[in-house]
């Protein structure tokens, strides 16, 4: 699928180029540049798919799966590098001002490539949210953006039109802030990935594996990674009567519990332990019963 975007995101990039240097518009151009990072994008998520759906391996025994959120975190660093080149062209723009030439051409390229990106966001956001990918839904919002900003290119040769010498420079100047809250949104969203910010609240987990019976008590639930690739553990308290046999069984039927309860989840954790009064949980923290390890 990144392939057929890759084609869509260049012809789109390519067609607002040719047309800004044209026409002198600087807001085409810059979106032009947005389009064009569209492209980098692609080409670094399909780089970092390839790599992230290999299975695991000696030296990566819990897979490759950061590769992607890497991946996501260098289409926020295009976004932001493409800030950087758009405001030197509209400095430029703002100490030689003057009126772009836009004909009919011009708003014929714009409707074409904002039909395009339409399309190309529909389809990435609905093959992110089946898949689960932050790749595609990153790249989905960057596309939005660049819908966004086609809009505004469209009104600023509206304006030129009728000679306003601003409308130009203020429309690159919202695809910017556009540019900077799509990367903002990306890197919170990889960061917090990478940070290995908590993805399960606790007290749901420990009410799941409560319903096991057999567990009486479960704490210390850590939850982490990507959506669709959720690292979980916890420890779940049993009669200290049971066999050992009996407990590893228990411990298999709380992992089947879980992963059936949360789909996203592809490891689980359960340390079985003793119900004896030193291996409870003494404090409630973050949300969840915590004992000492």
């Amino acid at each position: 699928m990144l392939w057929v975007i890759l084609g869509l995101n260049l012809l789109v990039a390519v067609a607002k180029l040719l047309y800004g240097y044209r026409s002198g518009a600087i807001a085409i151009n810059a979106d032009g540049i947005h389009s064009l990072l569209d492209s980098s994008s692609n080409v670094i998520g399909i780089v970092g798919i390839a790599i992230a759906r290999r299975p695991p391996d000696e030296n990566h025994p819990y897979g490759h799966r950061k590769y992607e959120t890497f991946a996501a975190l260098g289409v926020a660093a295009m976004l932001l590098f493409g800030c950087q080149e758009i405001l030197g062209a509209a400095l430029d723009r703002f100490q030689h001002p003057r009126v772009p030439q836009i004909d009919a051409l011009g708003f014929v390229v714009l409707g074409v490539t904002i039909l395009i990106n339409l399309g190309v966001t529909w389809a990435e956001r609905r093959e992110g949210r089946r898949l689960s990918s932050e790749l595609l839904l990153s790249d989905a919002a960057h596309t939005r953006s660049d819908v966004f900003a086609s809009l505004l290119v469209l009104a600023s040769f509206a304006a030129a039109k009728f000679n306003i010498l601003w409308a130009d420079l203020a429309a690159a100047g919202v695809i910017v802030v556009l540019i900077l809250h799509a990367g903002i949104s990306i890197l919170r969203g990889t960061l917090s990935t990478l940070s290995d910010e908590r993805r399960l609240p606790p007290d749901e987990i420990e009410t799941a594996a409560l319903a096991e019976p057999g567990v009486l008590e479960a704490h210390n639930v850590r939850s982490r990674g990507p959506e669709d690739d959720i690292h979980l553990d916890l420890h779940i308290l049993v009669d200290p009567e049971s066999t050992l046999a009996d407990a590893h069984l228990l411990g298999h039927r709380v992992e089947r519990r879980l992963r059936a309860h949360w789909p996203g989840v592809t490891d689980v954790v359960v340390h079985v332990e003793p119900a004896l009064d030193s291996e409870r949980a003494r404090s409630r923290q973050g949300g969840g019963l915590q004992a000492k390890d």
